[in-house]
């Protein structure tokens, strides 16, 4: 039976000891097609902040995280024990840090607060990097769609992923799927991607 892995949802970053940094995107794609791929007869594991789970899947192996470091410890310790054929990385992971994380909470009676970000590390190349012989496909945002393709093949080429799917802010449901070669395919629904994504993995050995 192959083996899927999807990854879903925010990674938080510390600022202190009760506040965080995060983002808005929800891990609802990636629970979508962890349900569609499991329909499909495959083993499927995914790594979710629990933050955005209502309910469990039957027959899906979850794997929860909220914060970056845990994130990256328990991809890394998964992807050494287990290899999977296809890892759709949809995570919206945290791109800075914090230079200082505050060990107590921060007064709010101060009048300014200015944070030192530093960036993270690349999930993406740490993914490639431990599933040589996965389909890794990668996701890629952007504000609006201006160089959108360009942006997004590029940093396919620099994470040596074999395929990423590119959307902007401007309009999240509309998609662009590229491969290698820069051949560019429009999703319009998620069931479109998954369509995608499933055909690939269908056709190899």
């Amino acid at each position: 039976m192959k083996k899927v892995l999807i990854t879903g949802g925010p990674t938080w970053v510390k600022i202190d000891r009760v506040r965080i940094i995060s983002n808005i995107f929800s891990g609802k794609t990636a629970l979508y097609l962890a349900r569609e791929f499991k329909n499909k007869g495959f083993c499927v594991s995914i790594f979710l902040n629990p933050s955005v789970l209502r309910k469990k899947i039957k027959g899906i192996n979850f794997i929860y995280f909220r914060y970056y470091e845990e994130f990256k410890k328990k991809i890394t310790e998964e992807l050494k024990k287990k290899q999977y054929d296809l890892v759709i990385h949809s995570a919206a992971v945290s791109d800075f840090r914090p230079k200082k994380v505050f060990k107590e909470k921060v007064s709010s009676k101060n009048k300014k607060w200015i944070l030192d970000l530093v960036p993270t590390q690349k999930i993406i190349r740490l993914i490639r990097k431990l599933s040589p012989k996965a389909i890794v496909v990668q996701f890629k945002l952007e504000l609006n769609k201006k160089d959108l393709i360009e942006k997004a093949y590029r940093s396919l080429k620099e994470n040596k992923t074999d395929y990423v799917i590119a959307n902007a802010l401007e309009n999240l449901k509309k998609k662009y799927f590229i491969d290698k070669k820069k051949n560019v395919k429009i999703l319009n629904t998620k069931k479109d991607l998954f369509v995608s994504l499933y055909q690939i993995l269908r056709n190899t050995n």
